[in-house]
């Protein structure tokens, strides 16, 4: 009998010891809703270049020709722990570099600067004078309270939201945008959504999948350099939400797609729930552990104002 519970004793302290490894301080947590960066990734966790997966964040990159349209495709999908991942960051940092028009950095540099394990171009916020609404981070920069434009608010959830331009007639989409009324807006409606609180709101578009389906052109949405080139083969670049904390970036490389098209393009991938586009042509960038992994080939990257990234929260002993 003392035989057996020394049997029994020793075989749970191995249970103990082997579990040991898993008691330190190893953690996913939740970022600080700020400017600060992300936690560094860990090397032994990203299989070359086309994998990462930590137990706070996986990432999947995929590239290669689409049959269809003609035209070099680039995908990545991510997974998160929680919403806090999802971050902002503008080219000259910190909460002070939201209020700047300056186009200082490529999205690798800001990438590496924020440990990014994923970035992109953003709004380029910086780059029009009636750019009125920036929301980064949970502090609302800017306010306006009328646009021409598809908004995208993300939540403290990590949900997608959007505020859709008016919709107008043919003859009405045709005239000057002076002369007939923009979208109202409230703070509440930029700030909030669903009864959560939005961390990050950008003014850009147009909103090209929405509920699973696909959004119909709207000529008022369409933003320069969209808006004259929209039908126009050229780079092109879309952020999506595919579930809960779940998310694709869509790339189209030089000489791609028309806004139409790269719209049918990302609606054919079948499971993707909300995409909305981004400052495309030349801006168009994707960074993947600091490196530019889209039109490899350019020997000189454009600076744009700032990225939008996801970062890892996993802490390591």
């Amino acid at each position: 009998m003392r035989h057996g519970i020394q049997k029994i004793f020793f075989f749970l302290l191995i249970c103990v010891l082997a579990a040991l490894p898993c008691l330190g301080t190893a953690a996913v947590v939740e970022l600080p809703i700020d400017f600060s960066p992300g936690l560094r990734p860990v090397d032994t966790y990203a299989q070359g270049m086309t994998t990462y997966d930590d137990p706070s964040i996986h990432v999947e990159r995929k590239w290669g020709k689409n049959d269809q349209y003609g035209c070099t495709v680039y995908t990545m999908d991510i997974a998160i722990a929680n919403a806090t991942q999802l971050r902002t960051e503008s080219c000259n940092g910190g909460e002070n570099g939201f209020n700047s028009r300056s186009e200082s950095a490529t999205v690798p540099q800001m990438a590496k600067r924020v440990n990014a394990v994923v970035a992109m171009d953003g709004d380029s916020f910086a780059k029009r004078d009636g750019h009125d609404f920036v929301l980064r981070q949970g502090i609302l920069f800017r306010e306006s309270k009328e646009t021409w434009h598809d908004l995208l608010l993300i939540d403290e959830d990590g949900d997608f939201h959007i505020i859709l331009a008016t919709s107008r007639d043919t003859e009405e989409a045709n005239k000057p945008q002076s002369s007939f009324p923009s979208t109202p807006l409230t703070h509440e409606m930029l700030t909030e959504a669903d009864g959560k609180k939005i961390i990050n709101g950008f003014e850009f578009g147009p909103c090209i999948i929405l509920n699973g389906e696909l959004v119909e052109a709207n000529p008022r949405s369409i933003v320069h350099p969209h808006k004259s080139q929209s039908w126009n083969p050229a780079q092109r670049i879309c952020l999506c939400q595919i579930g809960p904390l779940q998310y694709r970036i869509v790339a189209v490389a030089k000489f791609g797609l028309s806004v139409q098209d790269f719209a049918r393009l990302v609606y054919g991938m079948g499971d993707v729930q909300t995409a909305y586009m981004f400052d495309g042509g030349e801006a168009t960038q994707i960074a993947f552990l600091g490196t530019k992994i889209n039109n490899t080939d350019a020997k000189n990257i454009r600076r744009v104002s700032d990225i939008i990234y996801f970062a890892s929260a996993y802490q390591p002993d």
